[in-house]
């Protein structure tokens, strides 16, 4: 559902859970300010009971993406001067953290909110499920831009790189969630 827009009706829910909303349109993580105005924050405020919570995720490192980025460039410089990957960059990735979430919550009342951070492994089975993971997840575009025997001979290098990654059950690469809670 748009979370710009709830079809609830007011203080409907005791908690609201919401996983990688994405703030980006209207919230700048680096200097941490509003670059317009926000109406997520207050539509999830609206539908919550006083006393409800809201617990939203977002990504605090992928280690995988970083990867992938530094062994496509390290292979395929090229895509320097590609215009859609440079204003795309860095690809797939989220940059959100945890004190632009903590200002987001406040600036609609939101009170004793609490980060909490946890470290996962992600696993691919194998180089061909994690090449398919990194395509979705917003390389495809620039993928298909290469002549296929250059991709060909770039995904063969990624996947000789890769090998350092691999351990029993497939490709494992580190992932760290953040997780914000509030109460209204």
């Amino acid at each position: 559902m748009n979370a710009r827009n709830l079809g609830f009706l007011a203080s409907s829910f005791d908690i609201a859970l919401s996983g990688f909303m994405g703030w980006y349109d209207c919230f700048d993580f680096i200097q941490l300010k509003f670059t317009r105005t926000d109406t997520k924050a207050s539509e999830i405020w609206r539908v919550l009971r006083e006393g409800g919570r809201f617990v939203s995720c977002s990504w605090q490192e992928q280690e995988d993406l970083a990867w992938m980025e530094a062994a496509m460039l390290r292979h395929f410089p090229k895509l320097l001067q590609d215009p859609e990957y440079l204003d795309r960059r860095p690809i797939g990735m989220a940059y959100e953290k945890p004190q632009g979430y903590e200002i987001i919550l406040k600036s609609v009342g939101f009170r004793e909110i609490v980060v909490t951070q946890h470290s996962m492994t992600s696993v691919s089975t194998d180089e061909e499920e994690w090449w398919r993971q990194m395509r979705n997840l917003g390389w495809e575009s620039l993928l298909k831009k290469i002549e296929v025997d250059e991709l060909h001979k770039v995904k063969e290098a990624i996947f000789e790189d890769l090998q350092a990654f691999k351990r029993p059950g497939g490709i494992h690469f580190k992932k760290t969630a953040f997780f914000v809670c509030g109460m209204k």
